[in-house]
């Protein structure tokens, strides 16, 4: 290292013609058969060559010195901007996380008036079923359903009950208001045909809202329009066949959903449905003997189901 020894750009030639060098002198004398004076100038030129030689080494060793200390002096710089950034990365994330706890009023349109209508939206019941994928009955999407959750919302009071749901095998806290099931929900066999026209419609639209799969969304239509054009719904208790078969497929789907063996709902079972028509006649040929035995027990016959003119799909 330069350091370590002496620049020898400020050595001086040695006095090569005084009395220290008259051995070497004479030496060389003898050995080259050279004047004295040639000598000198021999030891003298063997000198210079050699500082130069040396002159180039130190050079040569001061600039790797000097670059590997730049070098180092880099790394040190890269290192001090890279835990600068980190820093500033970390403190940045912070703000962050601390403004997301900050409450926030949305905006709004200006120059835009209240709606005509006001719809009150579902329950937190069924919201929170249809952001964890799950069944949800469709009369929380009814007109009926959703005045029931108005009930229990509309108020400034905050609600700070908590329950436990079970979510894909995990228990989650949340509000009770997002697990409690409202006491008078109605099965999707128990609307009116035309009520369950129009609330698919609605329960679509918020089913897309939580953003559920493009391709469950469309079976789902699927399944819905293919039931609504069933040629069945012109047949006697048709619609309430119909209304049973959506009501317990819809369910079925879902449950094997969460076990990870999906069918393509879309796809009528035509047997299913066949036996469901059976069940849901039966039913009724046994509510109306009972009718009818309390009114005319003699003449019970003559008020049975009367023979279908239309054709149904089950025969």
């Amino acid at each position: 290292s330069p350091s370590a020894m002496a620049d020898p750009n400020f050595e001086i030639a040695p006095d090569f013609a005084s009395p220290e060098f008259n051995l070497v002198r004479q030496g060389l004398r003898l050995g080259y058969q050279e004047d004295d004076q040639q000598v000198i100038e021999h030891l003298a030129a063997a000198w210079e060559t050699n500082k130069i030689a040396r002159v180039a080494a130190w050079n040569a060793q001061k600039e790797a010195d000097a670059r590997a200390a730049e070098e180092i002096e880099l790394a040190r710089r890269a290192q001090r901007e890279e835990e600068d950034r980190l820093a500033r990365e970390e403190a940045e994330r912070e703000q962050r996380e601390s403004d997301k706890k900050k409450p926030k009023m949305n905006p709004f349109a200006v120059g835009s008036p209240v709606a005509d209508t006001l719809v009150h939206p579902p329950s937190n019941y069924a919201l929170q079923k249809l952001s964890t994928f799950d069944y949800v009955e469709l009369w929380y999407f009814t007109h009926a359903g959703r005045l029931d959750a108005a009930k229990f919302s509309n108020k400034s009071q905050a609600d700070d009950t908590f329950g436990i749901s079970r979510v894909d095998d995990h228990l989650t806290v949340r509000s009770i208001a997002s697990v409690r099931a409202s006491r008078n929900v109605l099965s999707d066999h128990d609307l009116s045909f035309s009520e369950f026209l129009r609330v698919k419609n609605v329960f679509l639209n918020n089913a897309r809202k939580a953003e559920w799969p493009i391709a469950h969304l469309d079976t789902l239509a699927k399944f819905f329009w293919l039931l609504e054009t069933h040629s069945m719904t012109q047949l006697p208790l048709g619609e309430r066949i119909i209304l049973t078969y959506a009501s317990r497929v819809r369910l079925d789907w879902h449950r094997e959903l969460k076990a990870n063996r999906g069918y393509d709902i879309s796809i009528t079972n035509q047997n299913l449905l066949c036996t469901i028509a059976d069940e849901v006649r039966a039913l009724d040929d046994e509510l109306v003997k009972i009718k009818v035995s309390l009114l005319h027990p003699i003449k019970m016959s003559t008020f049975l189901t009367p023979s279908l003119s239309l054709r149904d799909p089950c025969f």
